[in-house]
């Protein structure tokens, strides 16, 4: 026989709580007009030459420099910030499992044995039974609940992408600043000769009756300061190397750098006409977006805490004296109760839980425009950055010519005896700046192209991505998950 038992509730306070509430329904920001408040409909920097976008396709492909592409994917998949990354994602899918399985009812299985002796009767007992639960807030708290995970994981996965795009373009600067550095000591190797030069034929004036003692001492001063400048280069150059062993979670020795000297240099192209709107596929953006969404969905879910709760329960079994007994005609038993519950009393927590959502929903409100401005911000320095590099490489060159030309005829004039020990001294200094803001532009160039390439999005907005990958971000396994799951 099916026992049904309903526990009667409040009709008046039911009533009076579903007032209440009517209309407080959550209204999600605007993020379409969020977003138009925010974008400039240009950028400040237009002098950039024409391109296409396809150039920040396989980007660091495109760079034609094998161990920078190389270093690039190490940092992508072995970075410990993005292996944390990996882990945070991991633990929002189990989160999404866990509130998708509040959502179907629970069952156990159950045995019991009782043997009781009185007056010299001894009495036995048998019973199995399956019994069964299911909780359901009448106004979809739990489902609420499990669309805030899947959004919240969707956050995590964006998350992830916006990671490997961040560390990648750490490692791309780093490695670019130290080829800049192994330059600049190449520099500071031959000016130290060239003033080495100039001490000794100083030296030998000097001992000639043709110069002075003075200048003979300031060429040797000029020589030792030459000398002091590379071991604070070659400082520099080991916290390159030291930044992207970090980077890469590669020992220093492992890295197979090289000495070599040559600056890399950015595909042909790359500086576009890019509209305002192109940060919208930045993933941080898409990440800040999810978690704005999960916050409405936690506010809803919030707010549903207030309405009725329906909970069933039943449970099917059998009961007899012997184990064979067990199932036979008779021995079943079975129930069924519903129960709807209101909750009264602890309106003070409920609430206190809605103004809390409530205000997580405005910090994701303020977190999504500060993404957006953040990401407007880097972009606008990137393009203003490559068009300030673009427009003095010319300069910076002739300059160049100009000084290599200065400082060779000053120093035969010089040795020849019909020049000035000043002028050599000057020129020479004018050739090692020339040199040395070239080599600092044309890293600075390199530099703003990466940071340009991650501010539009990286890979995750411009390599072929499928549609709705965004969608399922969060359901595949990341790169390096396995590995991470196997330590």
């Amino acid at each position: 026989m099916i026992k049904t038992t309903f526990r009667p509730i409040g009709l008046a306070v039911m009533a009076a709580s579903l007032a209440m509430l009517a209309g407080c329904a959550v209204v999600a920001p605007d993020t379409a007009r969020l977003a138009a408040d925010v974008t400039p409909a240009s950028w400040s920097t237009d002098a950039l030459p024409a391109g296409e976008s396809e150039v920040f396709r396989d980007f660091w492909t495109r760079w034609q420099d094998p161990t920078l592409s190389r270093l690039v994917e190490r940092a992508r998949a072995a970075n410990t910030d993005v292996l944390s990354a990996v882990a945070n994602l991991r633990a929002a899918r189990a989160s999404v499992m866990n509130a998708n399985s509040i959502l179907w009812p629970t069952a156990a299985l159950g045995g019991s044995g009782n043997r009781q002796r009185s007056g010299g009767h001894t009495t036995t007992d048998y019973g199995a039974d399956l019994s069964g639960a299911w909780t359901l807030n009448l106004a979809g708290s739990e489902y609420q609940q499990r669309d805030a995970a899947e959004a919240e994981a969707l956050a995590s996965g964006l998350t992830l992408e916006s990671t490997r795009e961040l560390v990648a373009a750490q490692t791309a600067q780093a490695y670019v600043n130290l080829r800049a550095a192994l330059a600049q000591r190449q520099v500071v190797m031959q000016s130290i000769q060239n003033y080495a030069e100039t001490a000794r034929v100083a030296e030998w004036q000097y001992q000639a009756g043709t110069g002075t003692a003075s200048e003979a001492e300031d060429a040797r001063t000029q020589w030792a300061n030459a000398r002091a400048r590379v071991p604070e280069i070659e400082r520099s150059i080991q916290e390159y190397r030291n930044a992207i062993a970090r980077l890469t979670a590669m020992p220093v020795d492992e890295l197979n750098l090289g000495e070599e000297a040559a600056i890399p240099v950015p595909p042909e192209g790359a500086a576009v006409s890019i509209p305002a709107e192109t940060i919208m596929r930045r993933a941080d953006v898409g990440s800040a977006l999810a978690t704005l969404e999960a916050k409405v969905l936690r506010l809803k879910s919030a707010k549903s805490d207030f309405f009725p709760t329906l909970k069933l329960t039943g449970n099917i079994g059998t009961a007899a004296g012997t184990i064979g007994a067990l199932g036979a005609s008779g021995t079943g038993v079975a129930g069924l109760a519903a129960a709807l519950s209101l909750p009264v009393l602890n309106w003070g927590s409920l609430m206190a839980a809605e103004e809390t959502a409530a205000a997580e929903l405005d910090r994701a409100r303020s977190d999504y425009v500060a993404t957006l401005l953040t990401a407007l911000e880097e972009t606008d320095n990137a393009l203003a950055g490559i068009s300030s590099a673009e427009r003095r490489s010319g300069d910076l060159e002739v300059a160049l010519r100009h000084a290599r030309t200065a400082a060779l005829l000053a120093r035969l004039e010089y040795e020849s005896g019909i020049g000035d020990y000043t002028m050599l001294l000057s020129t020479e200094r004018s050739r090692l700046s020339a040199e040395e803001s070239l080599l600092s532009n044309q890293a600075e160039r390199a530099n703003q192209y990466v940071v340009l390439y991650r501010a539009l999005g990286g890979a995750w907005a411009f390599d072929a991505v499928p549609e709705g990958t965004a969608a399922t971000v969060a359901l595949e396994a990341p790169e390096g998950a396995e590995e991470t799951e196997q330590r």
